[in-house]
């Protein structure tokens, strides 16, 4: 359990501090926050109320909410949504966390940099070398090995919208294993990427 909790503690501490150093940052500079352009399909991240709750309590049975944070994101815009549960007679708990990028076209150089390309950079710069290929409603995502046990971590695109899921889960005092994990991830990007 121990494990558990520094997993979700690291993830919802890392996305605060990155989603205030962002919004922070863009303003003492001066600068407005990027605006989507004609081309970009999703004209911001979607709000964490755009996941299905019925979605989440299937994977996680007890699901409560612990982060539903929205804000700038240098040239884009971005969701962080987090739930935690327990379930009380099977010793079992979880994390899940879902991530939302979408990155705008950038019309600052010469030639536009489409949001969609901005958004195939990041996903090539996010997965590693080493994840599963999959098939998703919206094409290819990728599904990896968490750095700790018992943790699986997912990636999609959909048009210029960047979407990664993370999974930690624990039966009893030890970590589920990588396949448990791991369904849980492909079952999430299966079932919202249908829904982008």
């Amino acid at each position: 359990m121990g494990a558990l909790v520094r997993v979700a503690g690291i993830g919802a501490g890392a996305a605060l501090l990155s989603a205030a150093a962002i919004g922070g940052g863009l303003w003492l500079a001066g600068q407005d926050p990027d605006v989507p352009e004609t081309g970009d399909v999703h004209t911001a991240a979607p709000g964490c109320e755009r996941i299905p709750a019925e979605l989440v309590t299937s994977l996680l049975p007890g699901a409560v909410p612990e982060t539903a944070d929205h804000g700038p994101l240098s040239g884009g815009d971005s969701s962080v949504c987090s739930w935690s549960s327990a379930d009380a007679d099977q010793g079992a708990r979880g994390v899940l966390r879902v991530d939302l990028s979408a990155r705008f076209t950038d019309s600052t150089g010469e030639e536009p940099v489409s949001g969609a390309r901005r958004t195939q950079e990041a996903y090539a710069a996010l997965v590693p070398v080493r994840g599963e290929v999959l098939e998703l409603p919206s094409g290819e995502g990728r599904v990896w090995r968490g750095q700790a046990d018992g943790t699986a971590e997912l990636a999609f695109t959909s048009d210029n919208l960047l979407v990664r899921v993370s999974y930690a889960g624990t039966s009893g005092a030890e970590p589920v294993g990588f396949e448990t994990a791991r369904d849980v991830t492909v079952e999430f990007a299966e079932q919202f990427g249908g829904t982008l």
